[in-house]
């Protein structure tokens, strides 16, 4: 039979490649543990943290509960992991011919997994050290860690640097010691695990980590949270708080609040979880209900002082809890530098798929067209999801754009521009929508008569 293809030839091309956009609503919580060994875990439940070994009261839990507790609530929260070189082991219940039990897993360079079972039964009139003393002896020949008894507790230090995670029996105790582990390096490793995060919470409350988180954030497409309870921070003479240093610094990627319960609570990661449930353009991180999360009662004085260095409170006004302020710490708004950044990939992406799905965008009126196209559906989505303002008119009915774009002519193009297929003075304006914060409002009493004619 003859082949129709000889009549009738179809081939379909599949001009469908997509690049993947960063995720302006996930975020990260970063912290020092030693439950699990990969470098990002992404949670969906706050009782998964308890299954991976996860304490009520460890910093990780209680971000990411904060998070979880708000309305809306993020589909999802990832966990970074900061390296732990050693591990400090207890003993917490001591009792004769009893199981106690240390898990150790490591992977190597190809990824392949290891999980060692250490058990030691104590014998009849057991003690703390006998139990760490056996638990020592079954792990002699562990290839992750080295065990080191001493007196009524046990000491896990990674060997050649290599990173570990551990289970115990509910008998025991763990306890991490600080980590070695650079702020950057840390991230550094985290962003080749997984880089799809846009928010940043940092579990730690010391101000050396913070600063080196900030300086780390800034030269990143990201957007940290973090807050302190420093009263310092409530002096407008005080310049050593973490507020001023952050100011002083002149960040504009990270937003600090000032929460007189930090050391137990994580204010930032509440209002991250809360305007991340909002597509980027259309919130205000002022004046957010939060829940779960303890209010202060700041002064006028206190509050002023607080938002003189670009910070942020949470307060009681009557009957609800609310945000103030809402900026980072260079003094720009929190939503801006968010939608900001959310726009900027937008343009990219739809830009790049032009370029990669087309055989050719020819460098004619009509391919510069193209260009333009991509450029304005971004501008135009921004609009619609509050960041951009819409046409607006004046008293004269002249018309306010929302934004505009120029566009260069080909007949206006160097033939040397052009030899290098580089397409230049591309630009576009777009009139910020802003929100209102505050309301200010005037009136008078009068006896007159109010007649509208």
């Amino acid at each position: 039979m003859a082949n129709i293809d000889r009549i009738v030839n179809v081939q379909i091309s599949l001009n469908t490649n997509g690049v993947s956009k960063e995720g302006f609503s996930t975020m990260l919580v970063v912290g020092t543990h030693a439950n699990t060994l990969n470098r990002v875990v992404t949670y969906t439940n706050i009782n998964d943290l308890i299954n991976d070994g996860f304490s009520t009261d460890d910093p990780i839990y209680k971000a990411v509960s904060a998070a979880f507790s708000q309305t809306p609530r993020p589909r999802q929260v990832k966990v970074g992991r900061r390296q732990v070189d050693e591990v400090n082991i207890s003993v917490n219940n001591v009792k004769d011919n009893t199981d106690y039990t240390i898990t150790v897993s490591s992977k190597d360079t190809n990824g392949i997994i290891t999980e060692q079972v250490y058990k030691f039964n104590s014998s009849i009139s057991a003690t703390a050290s006998a139990i760490c003393e056996g638990l020592q002896n079954a792990m002699a020949s562990d290839t992750a860690v080295t065990a080191a008894a001493s007196g009524e507790n046990l000491k896990l230090t990674a060997k050649s640097g290599k990173s570990f995670a551990i289970k115990i029996s509910s008998n025991l105790s763990a306890e991490l010691t600080e980590p070695t582990e650079e702020i950057a390096d840390s991230m550094n490793a985290i962003m080749a695990s997984d880089a799809d995060f846009y928010g940043i919470v940092l579990a730690s409350r010391d101000k050396g980590d913070i600063m080196a988180m900030a300086e780390w954030v800034e030269t990143q497409i990201k957007l940290f949270g973090t807050s302190t309870a420093e009263q310092g921070a409530k002096d407008s003479e005080t310049d050593t708080d973490l507020l001023s240093m952050l100011k002083a610094k002149n960040y504009y990627r990270t937003f600090a609040f000032y929460h007189e319960l930090a050391d137990n609570e994580y204010l930032e990661a509440g209002i991250m979880a809360r305007c991340f449930a909002i597509e980027p353009g259309g919130e205000n991180w002022a004046n957010k209900v939060l829940s779960g999360l303890t209010a202060d009662t700041l002064t006028e004085t206190e509050y002023l002082a607080v938002s003189g260095k670009n910070g942020n409170t949470f307060e009681t006004f009557r009957n609800k809890s609310i945000t103030q302020n809402g900026k980072v710490a260079g003094d720009e708004w929190i939503d801006v530098i968010r939608f900001r950044d959310w726009l900027q990939e937008e343009i990219t992406v739809n830009v790049f798929n032009l370029l990669i799905n087309s055989d050719k965008v020819p460098y004619t009126d009509a391919g510069i067209a193209l260009i333009e196209n991509q450029i304005r559906q971004a501008l135009l989505l921004g609009q619609r999801r509050g960041g951009i303002a819409p046409t607006e008119y004046d008293e004269d009915n002249n018309e306010n754009l929302g934004f505009t774009v120029e566009m260069p002519l080909a007949a206006n193009i160097p033939a040397n521009t052009k030899a290098q297929r580089l397409l230049e003075d591309v630009k576009f304006t777009a009139r910020l929508a802003g929100a209102i914060n505050v309301v200010e409002i005037t009136g008078s009493f009068t006896y007159e008569n109010l007649i509208s004619e």
